[in-house]
């Protein structure tokens, strides 16, 4: 999997600037590259999750995964974390503080550290 430079950027700042909040996206894209992050109406930030309502996704989304961010230096899924892996695609990242490009990890949805590549657009 692939996900563009800018898209993981815009979501690392996103994080910074709600912190000390979690937040939440979804990932999309195509043909193994995410190009894009999803807010759904109704999405709560908070200190300690996130949460969003998946039955405000337009029908015919190919989700590829979920973005959010912990309030700490923990990049690493919680087990709350791992229940939304289960039913929300197979990509997902988490960002830690201070939300830059060496702070945050990819996971399958078993919870397994996966490799995802930058890719410049």
């Amino acid at each position: 999997m692939k996900i563009i430079r800018e898209v993981i950027e815009e979501l690392l700042a996103i994080s910074k600037d709600n912190y000390p909040l979690e937040f939440v996206a979804l990932l999309r894209g195509k043909k193994g590259v995410i190009e894009e992050y999803i807010f759904l109406p109704g999405t709560e930030f908070g200190h300690t999750s996130a949460i969003f309502r998946i039955d405000m996704l337009p029908l015919g989304q190919k989700i590829h995964g979920t973005f959010h961010s912990h309030p700490s230096t923990n990049n690493h899924p919680s087990q709350q974390d791992l229940s939304m892996f289960a039913s929300n695609g197979n990509y997902h990242i988490i960002a830690a503080y201070p939300y830059d490009m060496g702070s945050w990890r990819c996971y399958d949805k078993l919870g397994n550290e996966v490799r995802i590549e930058i890719i410049d657009e």
